[in-house]
Parts: C-alpha cells; structure tokens; sequence
C-alpha cells in the first residue's frame, strides 16, 4: 500500500498574530521623531556659503580703512604684477616671503584686492588672492605651513629690495591662520600674517625697521577685522543669492 507523498512544514511558535508591547511601540514612535527631525535640521541647515567673486573681494577691502577713514584698495591681476628681484635662503624658505617681499603671485591665483599703509617708520601691506575655490586655497596655506614647519627657528636670508638675516621664529600656526617674523641682527622685523578663508588667502606683510621683540597683537587685529568683514561679504552674498534664487521661483 503506498502513501501518497507529504510536505514538511516547519513551525516556530505561536500562530497567533503579535502585537508590539507598551516599551516596543514607545521605540518605534522616537524612532520615526528622530528621523522626522532630522530630516527638517537637514531642509533648514544654512546653506554653504558661496565663493568669493572678485566684485566681493573688492566690497571687503571697502571696508578696511585707515584710521584716517580713508582707503587705497586697488585690483590686482596676477599677469601684470611686477616680481621684485631678489632670493630667499634656505631654497626652501622662500615660499615664506614669495607673495609679501618678493611680490610673486602665489601658484593658481585668479586675481586680488590689496591695500598700503605708510606708518613710519613701519609699512604694512594688506593683500588677498582669490582662487577658484576653497581646495585652491587650501593647498597654497599647506605650502606655506610645510615651508614653515622646515624653516621655523633657522637662520634665514631674505636679499632684495628689503633685506634681512636672521632667526625665523613662528609666531601662530593652526589649520586656518600662519604668523611668523625675520628679525635681523639691528632689530629689523620682516612680518608675515596669513589667513586662509573660503576660496581666499590673504597676505599682511609688516616692515618694521624698530628695536625691540615682536609684538603681533596689532597685526593680529588687523587680520580679525579681515575675517570679520570676509564673513559680512559672505552673508550678505548668501542673502543676494537666496533673494534671486527665490524671484526667480515665483516667475515661474
């Protein structure tokens, strides 16, 4: 007598429908809050802020005035600027005073803004350049920052229309902002202030021929009245281009 063939069915429980306990349910509803919130932070975050124009170099240099209230601010266009001659040693120094004693335009700069104080018997010179984004600008502080890290407390020798020979000494190195000084032997100081911001560097170069240790809080001012305009540019370009971005909805 054969049996007609069977299935094998493989049970593990109770057939009866689950229910989610009270602490499962409780679980699951701060789950979907979190991810609800979430996702609202996400629509609200700001907006990353553009990079700077050209035109928006210039409104920041605007606003950096002399004590006077006046201000001398003027284009510079990389191609047209007048290298002076002269050499830094060690070889691998010379990044250091390329775009502040040499004037050599750094390595991919689309153009700049900068400005000139005569404050005898000191000079300070504040300039920016802009490159085509923030990875352009980022590399150029990474080059200067190695050439730093190689020549910090050496002897350096800088030769040319200002000279000086001497100790370099760092003054502030961090992930966005450089300082570092040449002092030569009769107390001559060769500045160098360097800030990094979005798609900008910007350079201020004192020369200080006074007797004495290096004092950076004033030129450190300088450089924080900088950022604070840069970031007072930026905003208002933010708001410009949310304003034109939402007309430009609605006349769809």
């Amino acid at each position: 007598m054969t049996h007609p063939p069977t299935t094998d069915i493989l049970t593990h429980g109770s057939d009866r429908p689950r229910r989610l306990s009270r602490r499962g349910l409780a679980a699951l509803i701060a789950l979907a809050l979190a991810v609800a919130g979430g996702l609202t932070a996400w629509r609200l975050r700001p907006a990353p802020a553009p990079p700077f124009t050209g035109s928006d170099l210039q409104g920041v240099y605007a606003g950096m005035v002399r004590s006077d209230g006046t201000n001398d601010a003027s284009v510079i266009d990389p191609r047209r600027v007048a290298a002076e001659p002269g050499t830094v040693t060690p070889a691998a120094c010379e990044p250091l005073f390329e775009a502040s004693v040499l004037n050599r335009p750094p390595p991919g700069a689309l153009d700049g803004v900068g400005t000139f104080w005569a404050l005898r018997p000191s000079a300070v010179s504040l300039f920016s350049y802009r490159f085509a984004g923030a990875a352009g600008a980022g590399r150029e502080l990474a080059r200067l920052a190695g050439a730093l890290s190689a020549c910090g407390g050496t002897r350096v020798s800088v030769t040319g229309r200002l000279t000086a020979d001497g100790e370099l000494a760092a003054v502030r190195r961090d992930r966005v902002q450089l300082a570092y000084v040449l002092t030569a032997r009769d107390g001559t100081k060769l500045a160098v202030h360097v800030l990094a911001f979005s798609n900008t560097v910007s350079w201020q170069y004192r020369y200080e021929p006074v007797p004495g240790p290096y004092d950076p809080l004033v030129a450190q001012n300088v450089m924080d009245s900088l950022a604070d305009q840069m970031r007072a540019v930026q905003q208002l370009h933010r708001r410009v281009h949310r304003g034109a971005a939402a007309t430009g909805l609605r006349r769809r």
